[in-house]
């Protein structure tokens, strides 16, 4: 029985450094808007999801929030993963098509690895953000919003590797 309380004892630390950072941190709600519209050269990047074509190629999150997910990356994340393990053909290899939810609950759902679902939404997006950022997807005026409604809208796109807008994912 020793075994099970050393590894609650593990897990309050990590419980109370999140909630600290959540306290700490705040968090704008995005609002609902109407989708932008659509140029020709964009289209290319447009995915059909039921009645929306909206995708990660259209600024789905604001610069702000990659930044801030980068320290979210780095105080939960960085850990056991790189942000090279998350950038570039591997994860697009993994994730483009796909809906943004299917992102956003899979590692709300496993993630961190030590204490799963133990972040705040806000914070699970704020990562999110960070790993679009560093695939190359452009930042736009909105905020993501921790809303799987919302997030389900939204397909995942890719972009060449060369064209990532931090270079080479570090």
């Amino acid at each position: 029985m020793r075994t099970g309380f050393r590894s609650v004892t593990a897990v309050v630390p990590i419980a109370l450094a999140a909630l600290a950072y959540a306290i700490v941190v705040p968090v704008t709600p995005a609002r609902a808007t109407p989708l932008p519209s659509r140029s020709a050269p964009q289209q290319r990047h447009v995915r059909e999801v039921g009645d929306t074509a909206i995708t990660t190629m259209d600024g789905v999150y604001t610069l702000a929030q990659a930044t801030r997910g980068g320290n979210v990356f780095a105080a939960y994340c960085k850990s056991c993963h790189t942000p090279t393990f998350h950038s570039g053909p591997p994860f697009r290899a993994k994730w483009y098509g796909r809906s943004l939810v299917d992102l956003f609950v899979y590692v709300r759902r496993e993630m961190p690895k030590n204490a799963p679902g133990s972040m705040s939404d806000a914070d699970y997006t704020l990562a999110i953000a960070y790993l679009l950022r560093i695939n190359g997807m452009p930042t736009g005026a909105k905020p993501l919003a921790a809303d799987t409604a919302e997030l389900r809208r939204i397909r995942l796109d890719s972009v060449p590797a060369a064209s990532s807008p931090e270079g080479p994912a570090r």
